[in-house]
């Protein structure tokens, strides 16, 4: 039986400092070089993944598209080009903006591929900086990262598709942004605490096709695996394992993770190794 192995990164395969350990990269080098199938889910963008993953060697044929910003877009990494990217309507989009801007204030992604910024055509829009945690995240992904943002004052400024938004606040006005989005259609949302910051909460908001669910969905059948094992620890892996064959927490996931999962382990890279190397010698 063919499997895919689908990882979150951040609080699943990373570790504390939010990089792969070289340790890791290599298990998985040897692991993707031999055609075991291995592929990552994550909320981050491209600019910031592909940095962190920049050790492992896509151009293995056990790699897959990697799903970036909970499965809004998927990436070839080796090819450098999106296979699949999901947006929401103008409608939807100029709705969700009003909400979010009720209780703070949203960065907002939009794709342009006529127009690409340093080759890539998703770029990161916003209007204010709400809040310490609004810059800090700018001024990481500025300086680590090299990526650009760009500010708007209006929905009319921004360029090409709104393909998803992410606000970050305390906890209390995460969750009335949240409440507020109920009843808008075309949509779907997540809020979760962040893995490495106590007090911060992420609510992320994407097109209704797009979540780490369609992620599991689609790469099952570009891969044509038969089977998926998805690897998590936040409330925005859950729509992963509901769509996994078998779900997996680390030990430090959030108790509803743990609580849906098939199976804990403190290691995501031993575990596959673990699993692939049962599932070749039933073969």
């Amino acid at each position: 039986m063919s499997t895919l192995y689908l990882t979150d990164l951040d609080g699943t395969l990373l570790r504390p400092d939010a990089t792969l350990s070289p340790d890791d990269a290599r298990r998985i080098n040897r692991l993707t070089a031999a055609g075991v199938r291995i592929s990552f889910a994550t909320a981050r963008t491209v600019r910031s993944a592909a940095p962190i993953l920049s050790a492992v060697d896509f151009t293995h044929p056990g790699c897959a598209p990697v799903a970036l910003m909970n499965g809004t877009m998927l990436r070839d990494m080796a090819r450098g080009v999106y296979v699949a990217v999901e947006r929401f309507s103008q409608e939807a989009a100029r709705a969700v903006l009003a909400s979010l801007t009720a209780f703070g204030e949203p960065f907002v992604y939009v794709c342009d591929p006529d127009a690409p910024v340093l080759g890539d055509p998703l770029t990161t829009w916003y209007r204010d900086l709400a809040n310490d945690a609004m810059r800090r995240f700018r001024d990481e992904r500025v300086s680590r990262w090299g990526k650009p943002f760009f500010r708007f004052r209006s929905a009319d400024e921004l360029p090409g598709a709104t393909v998803y938004f992410c606000q970050l606040g305390s906890e209390d006005p995460i969750r009335r942004a949240d409440e507020a989005l109920d009843g808008i259609p075309g949509i779907r949302r997540t809020a979760y605490p962040d893995a490495y910051e106590p007090g911060l909460w992420y609510l992320e908001v994407f097109p209704e096709t797009a979540s780490k669910r369609r992620a599991v969905e689609f790469l099952r059948a570009y891969t044509g695996c038969a089977r998926v094992v998805a690897f998590g620890d936040n409330r925005n892996d859950l729509a992963m394992f509901e769509a996994a064959d078998l779900a997996v927490a680390v030990t430090n996931a959030a108790d509803e993770v743990r609580a849906m999962a098939d199976a804990v382990t403190e290691n995501v890279v031993a575990w596959i190794e673990r699993d692939a190397g049962a599932e070749q010698s039933n073969l």
